[in-house]
């Protein structure tokens, strides 16, 4: 028997109200051995006093609770929301009582969304995309969420599935009835193949906007040491993250920071100066730092001597010329060949904030029509994965073989939404997941 569930559905912090989730068959029981009344109406808010059990009535709390009957719930079982005060004696005082049930546990991090697929309540796209609105810091996030669950990859994953099943049919068809008259003599479902490929290819090209979008677009400062990095670093993120020395080699390893610039999330990762050294500890600095710089959407090589070599416009690397508080003629003498700031005064460091975002703009403008398919790094493996199976099905001669081919593509496509493979896919998935979700 599958135990009951129950988790803090909101933060730990102190707060005006808390919501404690419960979710499966003892529910129902639950509710009326804590509230010492019959089942309120369903999904309607109602005021309890709820009791710790065998106890002559001591309350734990007054409070307001939801009953949700399945299949008419989150998670299609039997479901209740309690809605207390804020505090964590009042919250600990639920948890105790409810793990002293039989069958009741604790719920791990996203087994309400997993019994909700697992149910047919949703599907694992969607689920990750509520995961991804909880944890959305800037505009950009939860647009991309909200669109991931208003049907967003969902809709073209359940087409492309009913497709494949199509040219399937007419495989199994062809095999089964080769010898009637009205069948035809040739199969022919190569241009569905070629079209449902070429789809596949265009919707692969996304991949990186998801992690553009949600994980932020990488900015790393990189230079000898002393140029500065540091302080421009404190000054954009507006936090005294790194210690500034005049010192050379004082940061020796990567720090990171994030800011919301218009919307965007932009991580800045500043590095140990790249020099050459006798040091352990500086050369596993600047190890990391070459490592991280491969990984970059966008380097800013920050100097404090005018005279380097020009860089390619195009390239991920810019150009930045710091302390030019100290030379007033630099302005003119370098305009247009680098970026000009003053850590000191934070002159410039606005026009890096705003080149950084029309660099943003430029690679997501493709995406902004509504019929974006946009997926995240799991999704994108897996429809990897059906593409390469729709191309050996073009290869193949075998009409067995073509439809087995067909059949691991349609798997493919079936464990993006969660349909197959349910335990198995969704273990690591939710390991991501917030308690509570």
């Amino acid at each position: 028997m599958q135990k009951t569930i129950f988790a803090l559905a909101t933060g730990n912090e102190l707060s005006a109200l808390s919501v404690i989730r419960v979710s499966g068959k003892e529910s129902e029981k639950l509710l009326k051995k804590l509230t010492l009344k019959n089942t309120p109406k369903e999904r309607l808010l109602t005021l309890r006093n709820f009791y710790f059990p065998k106890s002559n009535k001591k309350i734990i709390d007054k409070c307001l609770v939801v009953w949700m009957p399945a299949p008419r719930s989150y998670t299609g079982e039997d479901c209740i929301e309690i809605y207390t005060h804020g505090g964590d004696a009042v919250f600990q005082s639920f948890f105790s009582v409810l793990s002293s049930f039989p069958n009741v546990c604790y719920a791990e991090q996203g087994e309400f969304s997993k019994r909700a697929i697992i149910n047919g309540k949703t599907d694992l796209v969607k689920a990750e995309a509520v995961n991804d609105l909880i944890n959305s810091l800037t505009e950009k996030q939860r647009e991309l969420a909200i669109s991931q669950f208003n049907g967003g990859l969902s809709i073209p994953i359940k087409k492309w599935r009913k497709e494949i099943i199509k040219c399937m049919t007419l495989i199994e068809a062809y095999i089964d009835f080769s010898d009637e008259n009205d069948t035809p003599k040739n199969l022919n479902i190569k241009a569905e193949l070629f079209a449902l490929r070429e789809e596949f290819k265009e919707a692969l090209k996304n991949k990186h906007y998801y992690q553009l979008i949600n994980k932020g677009i990488r900015v790393v400062l990189k230079g000898k040491p002393n140029a500065g990095k540091s302080s421009i670093f404190n000054r954009i993120i507006r936090e005294q993250k790194a210690i500034v020395s005049k010192t050379p080699g004082t940061t020796r390893d990567v720090i990171e920071g994030q800011i919301n610039y218009k919307g965007n999330a932009i991580i800045f990762y500043d590095t140990a100066g790249i020099t050459l050294t006798d040091n352990n500890i500086e050369k596993e600095g600047i190890r990391r730092t070459k490592k991280l710089l491969k990984e970059a959407d966008i380097i800013l090589n920050i100097s404090e001597d005018e005279k380097f070599l020009s860089i390619n416009d195009n390239t991920k690397e810019w150009l930045v010329l710091n302390k030019i508080d100290k030379s007033g003629n630099l302005k003119k003498k370098l305009k247009g060949k680098a970026i000009l700031v003053s850590a000191k005064t934070g002159e410039g460091l606005e026009a890096i904030l705003e080149k950084i975002y029309l660099a943003i703009s430029k690679k997501t403008k493709r995406f902004d029509g509504k019929k974006s398919i946009i997926m995240n790094l799991r999704q994108a493996n897996e429809l990897k994965e059906a593409e390469f199976n729709i191309t050996q099905a073009l290869e193949e001669k075998s009409e067995e073989i073509i439809s087995e081919y067909l059949r691991q593509a349609i798997n493919a496509l079936e464990r993006i939404i969660g349909s197959i493979d349910v335990e198995e896919v969704l273990g690591n998935i939710f390991s991501n997941f917030c308690i509570g979700k």
